[in-house]
C-alpha cells in the first residue's frame, strides 16, 4: 500500500517530564523541522491547534513511545489521521542500527523515530482507542491491583514486626492478616502482655462478634492462650506503636479497595459479553473484569489464538539459531494483563477438572509451579479465544467430552465420564 501523499506529515514526539522534543517530517518533500513543546496541557493544546492551522489539509501521523497514557488521552480527544503507540524496544533497536556510537539527544531520538514510521508504517498498526467503558474498567482494575500490592507489602511488614515480639498473634489470627478481624484483634490486644490478662470468655465473645465461630479455630486459639508467655516482662513501646500505625494504613487500604470493588462491579455489570467471562471457572468478581478488559482490548486486533496469546503476554518466546533453541517467558508485554491470566489460571485449578489434571501431571514431572501456571494460562487462551469469537460461554462438560474423544493425555487424571442412562 502506498501511503505517501503531498499532504502527509509525521509528528514524532520524544517525551520527558517537562517537555516534548518534536520532529516534523514531510513525507513528500523530506523536509524536517524540530520544535520543543511543554507537556503542560494548556501549552500542548495551543501547539496542536497551531500545527493544525499551519497544515489544514495535511494528514498528521503522530508517533510516540509507550507507556505514555497522558499523550494517548490527549490525542484520543483530538484525533489526528493516525496514532502510532510504539514499542520502545523496536525504536531503540532502530536507532542503534543508525548510530553506531550510540550518541543520542531528545531531538535525534524524535528524528529517528520519524524515520522509523516513514519506512515501516506499512508493518505497523495504528493505535485504536478502546471503548470508553473498557478503558475506564481497565484503569480501575490496574489501580486496584496496585493498592492490593501496597496492602500486601504492609501486611508483610506487619507480619515481620509481630514475629519480633508477638509471634502468638500469628497463630491466633486468621491467615490473611489484612482482614478486619485481625486488625480489630491487634487494636484490642496489641501486646502479649495485654492478651495474657484477658479472660477466655472475653476472647471467645470477641471472635464470635467478628464472625469467627469455628470450634476448630477456637480450640487452636485456646491452646495458644493456655501456654502464652511474653518474650519480655515489659511491653515493647516501639513495636506496639508500629503495629498500630500499620493497622491504620491497612484499614484505610481495605476501605479504598472496597470502593474500587464497588465501582468495578457496577461498571462490569453493564459491559457487553460480560457473561462470557463470568462463565469461566474461578473467574470471580476480582478476576472476571480483568480478563474481560484483556479480551476487549486485544482480541479484535488478533487474527488467531496464537496472536492473542502473544498479545496478552502468556505465549512463550522461542529463540532458535542452528542447533541452539531456547524457550522462555515473554518479558516485553503488558505485565498486568499477563499476570491477570496467570493468576486466573492458578485459581481455575480449584474449579476445573482438566486444569487440575494438567497441574498435577506437570507437578509430577518436576515442573515449577509458576511455569505450570503460565503454561496453563497459555492453554486456556486457545480455548477462550474460540469461546470469545463464537460468543459461546465455556462449558466444562463439553470440553471434557472433547478431551475424551481425542484421547488426551489428561484422561488418566480426569474423572470418569458419567454413565448413560437407559432410555
Amino acid at each position: 500500500m502506498n501511503h505517501a501523499t503531498s499532504e502527509e506529515l509525521i509528528v514524532s514526539l520524544d517525551r520527558s517530564d517537562a517537555s516534548l522534543a518534536v520532529a516534523l517530517l514531510s513525507i513528500a518533500t523530506g523536509q524536517l523541522e524540530h520544535v520543543t513543546v511543554s507537556t503542560k496541557p494548556e501549552e500542548l493544546d495551543s501547539w496542536w491547534r497551531d500545527l493544525q492551522s499551519a497544515h489544514p489539509d495535511a494528514r498528521l501521523l503522530v508517533a510516540f513511545e509507550q507507556p505514555a497514557p497522558n499523550l494517548l488521552a490527549f490525542f484520543a480527544a483530538r484525533p489526528p489521521a493516525a496514532i502510532y503507540a510504539l514499542n520502545p524496544s523496536a525504536t531503540w533497536a532502530y536507532r542503534q542500527s543508525l548510530v553506531v556510537s550510540h550518541a543520542r539527544t531528545d531531538q535525534s531520538d524524535a528524528h529517528h523515530q520519524a524515520l522509523y514510521i516513514l519506512h515501516h508504517r506499512d508493518q505497523l498498526t495504528p493505535w485504536t482507542p478502546p471503548p470508553r467503558t473498557v478503558e475506564q474498567l481497565g484503569r480501575l482494575c490496574e489501580a486496584r491491583r496496585k493498592f492490593v500490592d501496597t496492602r500486601t507489602g504492609l501486611t508483610n511488614r506487619l507480619q515481620g514486626v509481630l514475629k519480633r515480639y508477638y509471634p502468638q498473634a500469628l497463630e491466633i489470627m486468621h491467615e490473611d492478616i489484612w482482614r478486619p478481624l485481625n486488625l480489630a484483634f491487634l487494636r484490642r490486644w496489641p501486646t502479649p502482655q495485654a492478651l495474657q490478662t484477658a479472660r477466655s470468655t472475653t476472647l471467645r465473645r470477641f471472635f464470635h462478634q467478628q464472625g469467627s465461630r469455628s470450634e476448630t479455630c477456637w480450640g487452636r486459639r485456646s491452646q495458644v492462650l493456655a501456654v502464652l508467655v511474653p518474650l519480655s516482662a515489659e511491653e515493647p513501646l516501639s513495636e506496639r506503636l508500629e503495629v498500630t500505625v500499620l493497622a491504620d494504613q491497612i484499614e484505610a487500604l481495605n476501605t479504598g479497595i472496597l470502593r474500587y470493588d464497588r465501582a468495578i462491579n457496577e461498571l462490569f455489570a453493564h459491559c457487553a459479553d460480560a457473561a462470557l467471562i463470568e462463565a469461566l471457572p474461578g473467574a470471580g468478581p476480582a478476576m472476571a473484569p480483568r480478563l474481560y478488559v484483556a479480551f476487549a482490548r486485544y482480541a479484535g486486533n488478533c487474527a488467531s489464538a496464537a496472536d492473542f496469546a502473544a498479545a496478552v503476554g502468556v505465549a512463550p518466546v522461542t529463540d532458535q539459531s542452528g542447533k541452539m533453541r531456547k524457550v522462555y517467558r515473554r518479558l516485553r508485554c503488558d505485565k498486568h494483563t499477563r499476570q491477570s491470566f496467570v493468576e486466573w489460571a492458578r485459581e481455575s485449578i480449584k474449579h476445573s477438572a482438566w486444569a487440575r489434571a494438567f497441574f498435577d501431571q506437570r507437578k509430577a514431572a518436576g515442573h515449577y509451579a509458576q511455569a505450570t501456571f503460565r503454561a496453563l494460562a497459555y492453554k486456556w487462551t486457545r480455548i477462550l479465544w474460540r469461546c470469545w469469537r463464537e460468543r459461546t460461554p465455556y462449558d466444562e462438560a463439553k470440553y471434557l467430552a472433547t478431551l475424551r474423544a481425542k484421547g488426551s493425555h489428561l484422561l488418566k487424571d480426569l474423572p470418569a465420564a458419567p454413565a448413560l442412562q437407559p432410555a
